[in-house]
């Protein structure tokens, strides 16, 4: 055979594969539509944050800005704020602060909702993950500031100032996140006596965590 029509043939294939492997990376990253009517699948309302999260400017051409009401919309003329508000699919200003993540957020009793409107530990976990060190996306994990818990470290059960990040102003309610890694006093220095009995449900004072009377 033409040597020259081998190694034609072979760039050919070498041209072809590159394009393919373009138009796939592209389609990965593009949002989830339906290619006849250009429409998200029916559960979409309630599984498009994950995919936001995955890659936020595959949003962008459709639903337009993300951090600016006066570029939102893009071409649907569906704008993110017109659910998220006023904040956009954001946590809002300030955020970072312990004050407002952890007392405000995290410590606050579980009210149902979830992502950005949500409060308490349980809220955290769909973009945090279940573990709080397995995020979704570009999302961050817990542990790249809170080095060994989705919370302060030692002494966080101690001090009497209301300024104070105690463990003490977490509402009872997130028991159930808390068993996660203080089932029967686990990373404690507090083992409850006597333990709760195993299928016990969490609770902050009956001997499933550390504590079994409230002080």
């Amino acid at each position: 055979m033409n040597k020259r029509l081998i190694a034609g043939t072979f760039f050919a294939a070498l041209a072809a594969l590159a394009i393919v492997g373009c138009s796939s990376t592209a389609a990965d990253k593009a949002a989830t539509l339906n290619p006849t009517t250009g429409a998200h699948p029916a559960n979409w309302q309630t599984t498009h944050w994950a995919e936001y999260l995955k890659n936020p400017d595959g949003c962008k051409p459709c639903h337009g800005s993300t951090t600016d009401t006066a570029a939102a919309g893009g071409t649907s003329g569906v704008s993110c704020f017109g659910c998220h508000h006023p904040n956009g699919p954001h946590h809002p200003a300030g955020w970072a602060d312990p004050a407002q993540h952890g007392r405000l957020g995290a410590q606050g009793a579980p009210n149902g909702a979830t992502y950005f409107q949500g409060k308490g530990f349980a809220s955290c976990t769909p973009c945090h993950g279940s573990d709080y060190t397995s995020p979704v996306g570009i999302t961050p994990s817990c542990t790249s500031c809170h080095t060994k818990a989705p919370h302060p470290s030692k002494p966080w059960q101690s001090g009497l100032s209301p300024l104070n990040p105690n463990h003490d102003k977490t509402d009872y309610a997130n028991a159930s996140e808390c068993v996660k890694c203080h089932a029967l006093g686990a990373n404690s220095d507090i083992t409850p006596q006597p333990p709760a009995p195993a299928g016990t449900t969490p609770g902050c004072f009956n001997g499933t965590l550390c504590h079994t009377t409230k002080f």
